[in-house]
């Protein structure tokens, strides 16, 4: 708790990005009563922790990873001066360069400040009237850097589209209507965000999502009374995870959580041992 205001200003940096792996076990209305309290603005993954593959002895635990993507910090505390290191070697946040001709520096300097409509067009005239190949080549490259993000964000709100993933359709919309505003690819991207923030469709999707995260974390709480060197207990519990399951899946039938919930329902049908059938009578006179 101590660590999250200081988490909230290491998030603010440009270049630095911080994501928490949530590894603890509470109702959903605990976890959303601290992100409001302390008002968290970066990712809280949620029962992603163990999946991440990271070793923690103790918690909390803060790995630094640094610009060519290896761990370079694993601890509790002092991460601070690692992540100085690694931001010291990053003029321009996201830019993938540290370098450039000193005609796109501007240009540069405006995509490492997030200002890529202007990046845009400044590297966009450096590449229509210079006459230095290596400029030319930067300014190409900063111009590719942008429609490959543009390019990224519009696949990803369109494919969350698809599958009902509204939340994340509408991030990926609202940083494309701002971050890129005035660029022609991000034309859309507002009045595709309205629509949907104006579906009643869209927000009970989001509702429903938001229920079956409610039931995984409370049967999470559950199984923490369960001795699970107890195999008949363990079944127990599986047993009432699949039924809470296909309830859930029955109450929300054709939406994107119902269909989760079916996943989950496969994987917990595969994990309880079928009930044993009563032999068949013989009719009679047989």
């Amino acid at each position: 708790m101590r660590q999250l205001p200081h988490m909230n200003e290491l998030a603010a940096k440009p270049g630095v990005h911080v994501v928490t792996l949530y590894a603890q076990v509470h109702q959903l209305e605990e976890i959303e009563e601290i992100v409001t309290k302390h008002d968290i603005k970066y990712p809280l993954a949620m029962d992603s922790f163990w999946e991440a593959g990271y070793e923690a002895p103790v918690l909390p635990h803060v790995w630094v990873v640094g610009v060519d993507g290896k761990i370079v910090f694993s601890g509790r505390s002092e991460y601070d001066k690692a992540i100085e290191t690694e931001l010291a070697k990053v003029k321009y946040p996201g830019l993938g360069k540290a370098t450039v001709h000193k005609e796109v520096e501007a240009a540069a300097k405006a995509f490492g400040e997030g200002k890529y409509a202007e990046a845009y067009k400044l590297a966009e005239t450096v590449y229509d009237n210079t006459e230095d190949e290596a400029a030319e080549e930067d300014a190409n490259y900063i111009m590719e850097r942008i429609d490959d993000r543009l390019g990224n964000l519009s696949v990803r709100a369109e494919t969350s589209e698809v599958m009902k993933n509204y939340r994340v359709a509408m991030r990926c919309w609202e940083e494309l209507a701002t971050k890129y505003k005035g660029l022609d690819d991000a034309e859309e991207a507002p009045e595709r965000l309205k629509k949907l923030v104006d579906s009643k469709e869209v927000q009970a999707e989001i509702a429903a999502r938001r229920e079956l995260l409610k039931l995984m974390l409370s049967l999470d709480v559950v199984f923490q009374d369960v001795d699970d060197t107890d195999a008949e207990k363990v079944t127990e519990f599986r047993k009432k995870c699949l039924a809470e399951y296909r309830a859930f899946a029955e109450k929300y039938k054709g939406t994107g959580a119902g269909d989760n919930a079916n996943d989950l329902i496969k994987i917990f049908e595969g994990l309880v041992p079928p009930e044993s059938k009563p032999e068949e009578k013989p009719a009679e006179g047989k």
